[in-house]
């Protein structure tokens, strides 16, 4: 006998028949070749045929089941795949790699001695062992050539997005790598993205708690119920994290932890630059007593001097007496050179410049803002003098900090030597300010900037940053010219002398956009040359990063 017939099963469907029709075993009739079958649309239901290629057929099963395979397969061999790093792809040599690694130890490292490469370190074993520490490093070295340098930097980014966004692994040598790109964060792009960066720096030390000693991370500070925490050992990378620490700057307060760091360092220093790291941070905790002083925590203006008087003349004593027990010269090191200068100054500016200060009682000749205004005309001409006098093109290293410490000096020399212009002031302060030399002085401070400017553009048509800090020292310029032209009429004396210098035609297009809202300068109000100086875009605005606290209150103190 002949096996009888196999039925054939439509409770799936099939291309004439419906699902629902071949569970309920009845004709499917479906007027057209899409759309709803009539039993179908007058129940309401969904009408779903195999050959469709629905994801509920078996068909349609089979065809999600290939494409989730398919997408699977792609998305595990781009996984499995390593990403290309800048040699790959091309854009640089290993050999080119290895002469910008040598340029960072020679030339760029001593401004930033928080991370040091070793000399016997090559950049194929960087490649191999700390990429991205490589590609900061490597793209910090390149500011002779600002497109690739542009180009790599957003190698940079997408590196740091991926290993602090995306899962990645958080490691010590991103911290190491964020510290490197930050400290020249001036080259970067268009905008440049410092506290952003800065802040992840931060929270990678907090994460991996390197604020703490060794002994004091990770195995006493957790609760365990497994026994094993007696076998786990603490987590350190050494000088090399020790040296990583100490770029804390001010957002991480003074500890003796951090003084007992740099003790070791400079007892036992492992590199030149060591030794001058305990002295870095003994000058930033002078910084940040300064720093919280000008924090306007107190609204109401004080009756008397007593306050400010007091403060000035303890931080400049500390101040002084901080530079007496160097065991060196102040000069010898940049990054404490400038930043001193630069404390001293700001600690002239929030005690000159402070509107609450004087709404009562403003004594703006006492003897402590004498005091304070021949300080801030002298730290200018040592800071100023330091940078003009430099050899040429030596200042293309310089860190970020450092434009900044310079920006800080040529925004407060030029208030300073304006409101120097006091009559009541000006017998105190004029052989200073002829010393100075402010209009000169930012002269020269052009040229040197215009010989680093360059024709190059970036992918988005940017210039490089030297081309952004002339226009800045320009309008320095151009505010200090304003202002000694409109006094003309009020000294011609004093001023007669210069007239035919500032009569060039920048400065007189210069002159006639000057703000009518300042101040009369005729001495007919002693207060109102000093006030007129507490907020103006046009010079506020110069190097916003140091004066962007100009009008903090010294009202705040220690405690």
């Amino acid at each position: 006998m002949s096996d009888p017939p196999k039925r054939v099963k439509y409770s799936k469907g099939s291309d004439k028949t419906c699902q629902n029709c071949a569970k309920a075993k009845i004709r499917c009739i479906r007027p057209g070749t899409t759309g709803k079958c009539d039993r179908c649309d007058r129940l309401e239901k969904d009408c779903l045929y195999r050959g469709d290629g629905s994801p509920h057929s078996e068909g349609g099963r089979r065809d999600g089941k290939n494409s989730e395979t398919e997408g699977s397969l792609v998305n595990a061999a781009s996984a499995s795949a390593p990403r290309k790093d800048i040699i790959d792809q091309g854009l640089l040599t290993i050999d080119a790699a290895n002469t910008l690694l040598s340029e960072y130890r020679s030339t760029l490292a001593s401004y930033c001695p928080f991370v040091i490469i070793a000399p016997q370190v090559t950049a194929g074993q960087l490649r191999r062992e700390k990429p991205f520490l490589l590609l900061a490093i490597i793209t910090a070295a390149l500011y002779d050539n600002m497109p690739l340098q542009r180009k790599l930097e957003r190698e940079v980014k997408n590196a740091i997005s991926e290993s602090m966004i995306w899962g990645g692994p958080v490691t010590f040598e991103i911290l190491q790598g964020i510290l490197v790109h930050i400290a020249w964060c001036h080259y970067h792009s268009r905008p440049r993205r410092y506290s952003q960066y800065l802040h992840l720096a931060i929270s990678i030390i907090t994460d991996l708690q390197l604020d703490r000693s060794p002994k004091h991370r990770f195995w006493t500070t957790r609760v365990s119920f497994d026994g094993d925490d007696d076998d786990k050992q603490s987590v350190s990378w050494g000088r090399e994290e020790t040296r990583a620490v100490l770029q804390k700057r001010l957002y991480f307060p003074y500890l003796p932890y951090f003084e007992s760091l740099g003790i070791d360092l400079a007892t036992n220093p492992e590199y030149a630059s060591d030794k001058y790291l305990l002295h870095l941070v003994r000058l930033q905790r002078i910084s940040e007593k300064v720093t919280l002083c000008s924090i306007p925590n107190d609204p109401t203006p004080r009756e008397t001097n007593s306050t400010i008087e007091h403060y000035y003349g303890e931080l400049n004593a500390e101040l002084a007496s901080y530079q007496a027990n160097l065991p060196f010269p102040l000069i010898e090191n940049h990054i404490l050179f400038t930043q001193f200068h630069a404390v001293k100054l700001y600690l002239c500016q929030i005690t000159l410049f402070d509107p609450k200060e004087y709404t009562h009682n403003p004594h703006h000749d006492s003897a402590c803002q004498i005091d304070a205004l021949q300080m801030g005309l002298a730290e200018s001409k040592t800071l100023l003098d330091f940078f003009i006098n430099l050899p040429l093109r030596h200042d293309v290293a310089f860190n970020n900090a450092i434009w900044v410490q310079l920006g800080f000096a040529v925004t407060l020399a030029s208030k300073l030597s304006v409101a120097a212009k006091d009559p009541f002031v000006q017998p105190h302060a004029v052989d200073l300010c002829q010393a100075l030399d402010i209009r000169n002085v930012l002269g020269q401070c052009i040229l040197r900037i215009q010989a680093l400017i360059t024709s190059d553009m970036d992918a988005s048509g940017d210039r490089n940053v030297f081309y952004h800090f002339e226009k800045r020292l320009k309008r320095a310029q151009w505010w200090v010219e304003s202002r000694a032209l409109s006094g003309l009429n009020n000294d011609p004396l004093q001023y007669g002398s210069r007239l035919a210098e500032a009569a060039d035609s920048s400065t007189v297009t210069a002159s006639r956009h000057i703000d009518s809202s300042q101040p009369s300068t005729d001495g007919s109000d002693p207060y109102l040359q000093w006030s007129g100086l507490f907020s103006d875009a046009s010079i506020d605005d110069i190097f916003v990063d140091w004066v962007g606290q100009t009008m903090f209150s010294f009202n705040q103190r220690l405690g």
